[in-house]
Order: structure tokens, then C-alpha cells, then sequence
């Protein structure tokens, strides 16, 4: 599973669902990543969290070559055998 840092300043860890405009390509819809908030409250990564790609739509702000990709959180899966 491919892991994602996104920069949120003033953001300690992922909401249940983030947004992000990120190069064009990357990413398709019901993929599955492992994603992790840095910022000027947290300058190092902490822990990473499964979240799926749920939206994926093209951005003009940037003068193309990006699009505008929504993860939303998995919910934790409980242990088996115990």
C-alpha cells in the first residue's frame, strides 16, 4: 500500500475525510492508502492511517496536470481470534 504525506498547517492528525490537489495520475477511485498529516504543529510524520480514494475530479487552478483527489477514512478492522 502506497503511503501519502499531506502538509496541513495547524493540523495534528487526518479528519475523516481530506482533500488534496496532487499530480494528475496518481491515484484511482477505491484505491486504498496509508496517509499521514505534517505541518508547522507536527514537523515530523506521525502514524499512518488506511483511508480509500473515493473522488478523484480534475483542477484548473493550477494550470493543469493536477487533480483535485478525496480520501476518506476505513474504518478499523476488528482483530480475529481473540
Amino acid at each position: 500500500m502506497r503511503r501519502v504525506v499531506l502538509n496541513r498547517n495547524g493540523q495534528i492528525s487526518p479528519k475523516g475525510r481530506e482533500t488534496s490537489d496532487l499530480k494528475a495520475g496518481q491515484f484511482k477511485v477505491g484505491e486504498h492508502v496509508m496517509l499521514s498529516i505534517t505541518g508547522d504543529c507536527c514537523y515530523h510524520r506521525k502514524a499512518f492511517e488506511e483511508f480509500e480514494v473515493i473522488e478523484v475530479k480534475p483542477c484548473s487552478r493550477f494550470g493543469g496536470g493536477r487533480e483535485t483527489v478525496t480520501f476518506q477514512r476505513v474504518p478499523k478492522r476488528p482483530k480475529e481470534g481473540k
